[in-house]
């Protein structure tokens, strides 16, 4: 009788710990899912029958980080908090999360990057393309939504963010849809001034 009551009692006790957290159902499903909203530019872009963009490019590299792969689940600008919020999706990338931070059901992994104000892409389709528009200024993003209440997902991607951070990819991805533009304008210059001087020389060599 005694080990009943002690089985009873631990009962409730054991109930909450049997809930996985979320790094475990990304690593038993083999896939890390993520919520994208189309034509959110430089984030998601369609382009045929593929997504392209920042958010497309960043999301299959946190999966590689997780060593799982990227499950893009396209959803509309309103179901984009909700399909976090009941786990259809365990992240969400774009730049309509600026109210996740305050969502009482979600919290943010470290801060990742600099998105641009909603682009020129939206207001001028025949360049919807994949280039964004360096011509807005960039405002900062807190980090990547989740649910709340899993401490070890949370580890996870934000080693994965610092992972990426550390070997120079996350700057590669602003670069490339962020600023991608203004780099190679700048270094066109440089080429003609020096440069054609000294190579005429080992021609003339030979």
């Amino acid at each position: 009788m005694r080990l009943l009551y002690c089985l009873l009692f631990l009962l409730p006790l054991a109930s909450p710990s049997v809930r996985a957290d979320l790094i475990d159902d990304v690593w038993e499903r083999g896939s890390l899912r993520i919520a994208l909203v189309e034509n959110d530019a430089a984030f998601a872009l369609r382009d045929g029958e593929q997504l392209q963009g920042y958010g497309v490019d960043l999301g299959n590299a946190l999966a590689d980080e997780l060593n799982v792969k990227a499950d893009f689940i396209p959803v509309s600008p309103e179901e984009l908090m909700e399909s976090l919020r009941s786990g259809k999706v365990d992240i969400a990338l774009g730049s309509s999360l600026k109210t996740a931070g305050e969502d009482p059901q979600l919290e943010l992994s470290e801060p990742y990057t600099h998105t641009p104000a909603p682009p020129t892409a939206a207001t001028n389709p025949a360049t919807q393309g994949l280039a964004p528009s360096p011509s807005k200024p960039a405002a900062p993003v807190e980090g990547i939504p989740f649910r709340r209440d899993n401490p070890a997902f949370r580890s996870a991607l934000n080693n994965a963010l610092g992972k990426l951070r550390s070997t120079g990819h996350l700057e590669q991805l602003e670069q490339k849809w962020h600023g991608g533009h203004e780099a190679p304008a700048a270094a066109a210059p440089q080429a003609p001034a020096a440069a054609p001087e000294p190579t005429p020389e080992p021609a003339a060599s030979e």
